[in-house]
Parts: C-alpha cells; structure tokens; sequence
C-alpha cells in the first residue's frame, strides 16, 4: 500500500513522536509547496529546529536540544530535495553564457 504525501510528511517529520503541526497544517504546507514531500520535510523540519526547546511543567524545566537533530534531518530533506530537483531539470541551473573567446575559437 502506497503512502499519501500526508503520510510521507508525518513518517519524515516523526509526527508520531514528536507531534507538532495538525493535519490540517501539513496539508497547507504541501499545497503550498507543490505538493513536493521533500520540500515540504526540509523548511517543516527547519520549522521544528527553530521553536523554544524548553518543556516548562510547573516548577519543573527542562532544556532540550533537539534542534540539532532537526537541522541535521533538514540538512537530509535538502540534499535529497536538491538531488530531485537535479534530475527533474536534467542536472543543469540553466544559466547560460553569451560569451565567446576573444581568439574566434
């Protein structure tokens, strides 16, 4: 059985886990990023990275730095996004010079 982008985004960003965007949430993001798994992992996983890493219950605090981990699986998203999007647009940035050598050769 195949696994929706939803699925996907869940299974990437350890929603199961470590919860943190609503369902509703995620399906905005995929939207707005093309419906593109691994763009959507990468800036949601950048997203997680950057929010307060302190668990605050009562008179009892917490630090955690998870964003290490977070900004390292993004670092991952991006890699394989930028490997994706090599092969979709055959490997090229597209620039393109006008220049010639001075030498007519």
């Amino acid at each position: 059985m195949a696994l929706t982008a939803l699925q996907q985004l869940q299974l990437n960003l350890n929603e199961a886990e470590y919860p943190y965007f609503t369902d509703e949430q995620l399906n905005s993001y995929l939207e707005m990023y093309g419906n593109n798994v691994l763009l959507a992992s990468w800036r949601l996983c950048l997203v997680k990275a950057s929010t307060d890493d302190e668990i605050k219950v009562g008179s009892i605090e917490v630090s955690s730095s998870n964003s290490d981990y977070w900004n390292n699986l993004a670092a991952m998203y991006k890699t394989d996004y930028e490997a994706q999007q090599a092969i979709v647009t055959g490997g090229t940035s597209g620039y393109r010079t006008s220049m010639r050598r001075s030498d007519r050769q």
